[in-house]
């Protein structure tokens, strides 16, 4: 399943196949229908809302090769999405998504991925101390299935905030109103990808 964590000195690499898509915001309810029909009753969706702040270097390398070392890290805040103030119930992950894999043989999108839960009242301090400085943030909000225990179907809506920092402030990306729609499964290692996609 997706998004496995882990809070060890040894945090472990693996694999993310997905395949993204875009659906009008009219035709959800009946993507929501089917999948309910594809992984259980009503009962199985989950609800989350996650606010999402990337993380550059504080200091960047010279343009150059070498430049691809930097990396971005993301602070995943997860909050409940009944009471999305309340940071007693947060739970804090830094995530790092690596580059897809270039190769065009593949069914899906392929990227290392790692990430590591922080036991910490104070995650953004924790980065800066890593050596990372804020970019950017926004909310993502939505739901998500699990089909035959390995694929997770994520369907949420992005939101920019009004007021930096405060999710209450969230306002949608998309003046449409376009869900979009993420399907994952995690590899855990390169030799199990061709068999996941």
């Amino acid at each position: 399943m997706a998004g496995k964590k882990h809070t060890g000195a040894n945090i472990p690499t693996h694999y993310e196949c997905s395949l993204h898509g875009l659906v009008a915001q009219t035709h959800e309810p009946q993507l929501r229908t089917r999948l309910e029909a594809l992984c259980g009753d009503t009962q199985a969706a989950h609800r989350e809302l996650h606010h999402e702040i990337m993380c550059v270097p504080s200091v960047t390398t010279p343009i150059g090769p070498s430049r691809r070392e930097d990396h971005a890290l993301r602070l995943r805040i997860e909050l409940d999405p009944l009471d999305p103030t309340n940071t007693s119930k947060a739970s804090h992950t830094i995530c790092f998504l690596g580059h897809p894999e270039p190769r065009s043989d593949r069914g899906a999108s392929v990227r290392p991925v790692t990430y590591a839960n922080v036991i910490s009242d104070n995650a953004p301090q924790f980065l800066s101390l890593l050596g990372y400085k804020f970019n950017s943030e926004f909310v993502r909000k939505g739901y998500w299935f699990l089909y035959k225990h390995a694929f997770k179907v994520v369907v949420s809506q992005v939101y920019r905030l009004a007021e930096p920092g405060n999710v209450l402030s969230a306002q949608c990306v998309d003046p449409r109103g376009s869900w979009l729609v993420h399907i994952v499964a995690d590899a855990m290692s390169q030799e199990q990808v061709p068999r996941v996609c």
